[in-house]
Parts: C-alpha cells; structure tokens; sequence
C-alpha cells in the first residue's frame, strides 16, 4: 500500500481545503520513501496522523471500545472551528487515496469520509476511478479492515505516546493483544462462541414443546428485564444531570456569600465573644503592670548608680568591720601583753611591740577613711534586698508588655474581621437558598441510590434468568439426538485451543528473531550482544545478555526504552506480513543523541516503502535532515496562525522556507 494524497476539508485546524502530495519521489540513484512534516507543537501534526487513522480506521481509530456515540462526538468536535464560525453548516471531510497490490493486481482508491455537525457520517470508496455505490459505510469498512486490519493499524500508524506508552509497559498487556490481533486469536474466540450458539440453537430444535415455550418465556423475560435495567439506568443519568445543575447552583451562592464577607460572617459571634474576653485580658495585664511599678521597680530604672550605691554601701561596711576589729583587739591587748611576760619573760617586750606593729598597720586605713552613708547593717539588707525586687520588676514588666502587644494585635484583627462581616440580615435570604438546594441535593442523592438498586436488582434477575437457561441447555445436551453434535463441537473447541497455542509458541519464536534483529539495529555498539526472550503466555519481553543474565528494563534509561519499543514495532509490523506506509507523529522527543543517530540513519530510512515523519524543529533539525537527505522525498512546513487559529501548509522544510524567502 502507498499513499498517493490526503486532502482535509475543514478537519480540525485545517480551514477550507488542504491537498497534501504524499507519493514518494524518486532519482536515478536512491528510493526517496521519507515525507517530512515540519511543525511547532500545536500546529496540526496530529492532525495529519489522525485523518490517515481516521480514514482507513474508522471508529477503530479511537480504539476498540468506542461506541457510536462516543465517535459522532468526536466527529462534531474535529470540525474546523473558524469554518463553523462563518457558516454553522460547515461540514468536515477526509480524503484518502493510495494504491494496493494483492495477488498481482495492482489497483488505485479513494476513500473519503465526510460528516456536519451533529457528527453524521458518510463514507465512500472509489475504486480506480469508479465509485462503488453498492457498499454502506459498515461495508465499506469491512473492506478497509481487511487491507489493514484492526490492531495492525496501531504497528504503522503511531505518534511519541504510543511509543512512550510502549517503552513503558513491562507488563506484556500491548505486546499480547497486538499478537492475539495479528494471529487472528481473536477471530478464533468468536468461532468458540459462534459454536456454543450453535449447540444452544440445536438443542432448542431438539426440546420438547414445553422446554422449547420455557427456553422462549425465559429469554423474552431476560431481554425484558435488560430493557428495564437501561430505562433505570437512563433515569440514573438524568438524575445525574440534576445533581450535576445543583452542584453549579450551590458553588453560585457560596460563592456570593464569600464575596460579601460570609466568611467572616460564619465566625463572627465567636471573634465577638473572643474580642470580649480579649479586652478582659488587656485589663488585667494594666492591673499587673501598675502593681509592679508601685513596687522596687523605679530602682531598676537607674541601674548604674544603684549598682554604685550598692558598691559605696560594701564598702563602708568593710571599714566598720575592720573599725571594730580594731577596738576590740586593743581593748584584748593588755591581756596579750600580761601573757607573753609570762611565757616569753626575756622577749616579751619585743614580740609585743612586734605585734603591736602589725595590727596598727593593718588598721591604719580604716581610721582615716569617712563613713558619707554610715548605714546599720539591717538596712544595708533591706536595700539590696529591693535592688533585686526592682530586677524581678523589670522582667515582669517586659514579659507582661509582650502578652499586652499580642492581644492588642489579635484584638485589632478580631475587629477588622468584625466589621468585615455583614449583617446576618443581609445573608439571610442566601443561607436560606443554600439550605433548600442541600435538601434537594439530599433528596436527589437518595433517589439516585434507589435507582441504582432497581438497576442492579434488574440486572441481577436476568442474570438468574441466564443461569436457569443455561441449565435448560446443558440438560438437554443429554439428549441422545444432540450428542453427536455436542461431541464434535467440544473436540472442536478443543482443536482450536491446540491450534492457538502452537500458532502463539510459532509466532512468538518469529517475533523473538526479528525484535533481536531490529533491535540490534537500532541499539547502541555496547548493546549489541543482547537477545530477547518473549514469554508465550504473558508475553513479557525479557532483555539478556550474552551470559545468559536477564536485563531489568526498569532499570533503562528513557531513550533506551523507546529503542526498545521501536523495536517491537518494526518486528511486529514484519511478523503482520502487512507492507503498509509508516507514520510517526513526534518520534525523538526522549532520545538522546546516539539514539536519534540509530533511528535517523537506520528506522526510517529502512522502515517501509513509505515513511511519514512529522516533526518539530528540535526533533529532525538540519543536521539530521542533512543526514538523510538523500531519502527524502520531499517535505513540508505547517504554519499555525495565531489570528485566525488555523494552520496552513507550504513545500520546504523550516530553514529552507527561510533559504528561500531571504533569496
């Protein structure tokens, strides 16, 4: 398959119509398979990729859960915004066209897709110029599916995430559904259940009139009680749609009542209550203070010249001591005297005189110095005594000041918040809204979970409704009529299992070969001894080194990890046998150098016969441009206007637009 254009009518930010060349060029020398879109982010890459999913995948190209309505909105939403501005009846389109070879016969096709607002589409397929009137859209898509079947899309039509999502997923979940999809493991599920359909209508032919009137009343009562299910269920989402308008309503009004002060208007009777207790407190903190200044504390308020009156008044009681000393020692010195002569009758008289000397010299100071204060020694106690009182003073008052200041400013806060505060008066009629929405949202909530009971207690009835059919149908596979055909059906069921798994253990030993080829190819030099292992059953893809020892993906870097999962998307697009364009949206975003060189030189110049990158200036810059330039065919730049909110599309690459704008 090649594409040969895409054009966008009004898709997404492609205003008006947008025809894009996608046929790859060739010279006498090389195969130019690479297109290259050149955008910033938010230009309308994406864009690209998605009208080539979108047009060959249908609803697939959302994933394989999306239901109808799900996709037409999606449909709505791609329209170009600026084109319904102008006219409301702007309608979308997709147009495709490529070339396919099978069995020999080469033939061209245009497929487009086209829908309005309300997200109603029409699609058409033309074949070699000849539109093919005969198909509806399911059928035409059944005929997409089997040039690129669901799944395989996903191996050649790819952007950054997918990668990202891949290089991440150490659990084998991707790996095994791309698998399952490109074995037809699937397609083998729905002949299992085709079979077990088949026994059960066998077995109704076969039944008596009466198990025949029993199995009907039984399935029409469980199609009944399904039906009810999804009324109650319909119910649930409306009530949900209420709720949803309440819980706008009551963010509205708390919303006024915060803008007028409601906030200080909930606490306003507690900060009252508190701002009294407050100035109780002020008041008693004043009291505190006036009793500690009636006290010692004025001493504390000339701290040096109490320090020197303290000083003055130890000394003056040093020289009252040694005044009194000297008294009493000379009313004792006759008796000293008497006792030498007694003792020391030769010396007496020297060593008196002696000792005479010394005590008159020590004493000589303390008679000429002059008591100013002359203080009893009772006094002296009593002031230094308040000394330390007027200290004790002080320090209560500093702490008492600091309580002072911290209330004063919580009061002061307490009163801004006072005033802030509305009259209740005036949130009244609000309060009064709010609470009849709670009851409402009260009541709604109670009726919801009813309904989800009658939902589920329904639900649970036509499943026991199931269970008691089931048993009807395995009972009559007793029957001897039906044996036969319950036989071949088991040791069909059973060949099928057989077939899948040896197909899995195949495939999965292909897969190992060409994940370790493409991945030697795209690793670094010191990588390349590695190998891979896949599991059969989880398909967790185990990295090992030429010993023998598993590598722990976890512990790869970023850009290591997206080789990786590059790898498996080039095995796995091989193992599909598919030859399909490759499209790659943001590729090198968390690669390093060495690894953008691998990919630049070696993934997409070998990845198909067709490769389409989109890319921003910092991915595929000019040195790597320059490094596969003689594989590609020719490129493009989208431009987004920030004016008009649309992109266009020009030939040329970002520095060869500007190359030829200066010239």
């Amino acid at each position: 398959m090649i594409f040969k254009s895409l054009t966008l009518h009004n898709f997404r930010v492609f205003n008006q119509t947008t025809h894009i060349d996608l046929t790859p060029k060739k010279d006498e020398f090389n195969d130019k398979p690479i297109i290259l879109f050149g955008g910033l982010n938010g230009a309308g890459k994406t864009s690209i990729l998605t009208a080539i999913r979108l047009a060959l995948l249908g609803r697939r190209a959302l994933g394989n859960a999306v239901h109808k309505k799900g996709y037409t909105a999606f449909l709505s939403e791609q329209i170009n915004k600026k084109a319904l501005k102008d006219n409301n009846q702007s309608q979308a389109k997709v147009t495709l066209e490529f070339t396919h070879t099978h069995q020999g016969q080469h033939n061209a096709y245009v497929i487009e897709r086209a829908w309005g607002s309300n997200g109603d589409e029409v699609v058409t397929l033309s074949e070699n110029g000849k539109q093919d009137q005969t198909l509806n859209s399911e059928q035409v898509q059944s005929f997409l599916n089997e040039l690129v079947p669901p799944g395989i899309g996903d191996l050649f039509f790819f952007d950054g995430e997918k990668i990202a999502e891949l290089a991440e997923d150490d659990t084998g979940t991707y790996l095994k559904e791309a698998v399952q999809k490109l074995l037809g493991l699937d397609v083998i599920n729905r002949l299992g259940d085709d079979l077990d359909i088949y026994i059960k209508q066998i077995t109704k032919d076969k039944a008596s009139a009466s198990t025949v009137r029993k199995i009907a009343e039984l399935e029409e009562e469980k199609k009944q009680l399904l039906l009810q299910a999804n009324t109650e269920r319909e119910l649930e989402a409306s009530i949900q749609s209420e709720l949803a308008g309440i819980n706008t309503l009551i963010e509205l009004i708390e919303h006024k009542i915060e803008s007028r002060g409601g906030a200080w208007a909930k606490t306003k009777s507690q900060e009252k209550a508190r701002a009294d207790e407050l100035l109780k407190q002020q008041n008693t903190l004043n009291t505190s203070i006036l009793n500690e200044l009636s006290s010692e504390f004025p001493m504390a308020l000339a701290p040096t010249a109490m320090q020197g009156l303290i000083k003055e008044l130890e000394n003056e009681q040093q020289i009252k001591a040694k005044r009194a000393f000297t008294e009493q020692l000379g009313q004792n010195m006759p008796g000293l005297e008497t006792v030498l002569s007694q003792q020391f009758a030769d010396n007496a008289s020297d060593i008196y005189k002696e000792v005479n000397k010394y005590f008159a010299q020590l004493n000589a100071g303390a008679a000429l110095e002059v008591l100013e204060l002359d203080i009893s020694d009772s006094d002296y106690a009593v002031i230094k005594a308040q000394l330390e009182n007027a200290n004790t003073a002080k320090q209560n008052i500093a702490d008492l000041s600091e309580k002072i200041e911290a209330t004063t400013t919580e009061y002061e806060n307490l009163s801004l918040n006072i005033q802030r505060a509305p009259d209740e008066e005036e949130l009244s009629t609000l309060y009064t809204s709010l609470r009849e929405l709670d009851a409402q949202k009260s009541a709604l909530k109670t009726k919801y979970t009813n309904q989800l009971l009658k939902a589920k207690k329904l639900v649970e009835q036509a499943l026991e409704n199931a269970k008691r059919l089931e048993k009807l149908y395995v009972s009559q596979k007793t029957e001897s009529s039906i044996t036969k055909a319950v036989t071949r059906v088991d040791a069909t069921n059973a060949a099928l299992i057989e077939f899948a798994n040896e197909l899995t253990q195949l495939r999965v030993k292909q897969l190992e070969e060409l994940f370790a080829k493409s991945y030697r190819k795209l690793a670094r030099k010191e990588d390349l001894k590695l190998s891979a292992q896949i599991d059969p059953t989880t398909f967790d893809v185990n990295l090992v080194d030429q010993d023998g020892i598993t590598i722990n993906r976890k512990s790869m870097s970023a850009g290591e990890k997206q080789i990786f999962a590059f790898a498996i998307l080039e095995a796995l697009g091989k193992l599909s046998g598919k030859v399909l364009p490759v499209v790659v949206d943001t590729p090198l975003g968390r690669l390093d150098s060495k690894h953008r060189n691998k990919l630049i030189k070696h993934y997409f110049p070998e990845a198909g016969e067709q490769v389409i990158l989109l890319s921003t200036d910092t991915e595929v810059d000019q040195d790597y441009f320059d490094i596969m330039a003689n594989k590609v065919s020719h490129a493009f730049e989208i431009e987004f206007d920030q004016a008009t909110k649309c992109s266009t599309l020009s030939e040329g690459y970002f520095w060869e637009n500007k190359i030829k704008e200066a010239v």
